[in-house]
């Protein structure tokens, strides 16, 4: 790997932390990466169309938050 893309990595890593190890950690590493997303963004598409032309379902960042609000610290 280049030396660049070593420093890409390293910076990454110091921004965000270690790779999430569970689906906790997971949903936090998600919620760092796109905090400055708007709650209204979709982040995991179910569906596309199926409810009536352009309705999406699935999750957003609103969902995302409040979801991780519900869990354990």
């Amino acid at each position: 790997m280049s030396r660049h893309m070593d420093r890409i990595r390293r910076e990454a890593m110091e921004q965000y932390g270690d790779a999430p190890a569970d689906a906790a950690e997971a949903l936090a590493h998600v919620l760092k990466v796109y905090a400055d997303e708007p709650d209204s963004r979709l982040m995991v598409e179910a569906t596309n169309g199926i409810y009536g032309d352009g309705v999406r379902t699935g999750l957003t960042m609103g969902d995302l938050r409040a979801l991780a609000a519900r869990l354990p610290d």
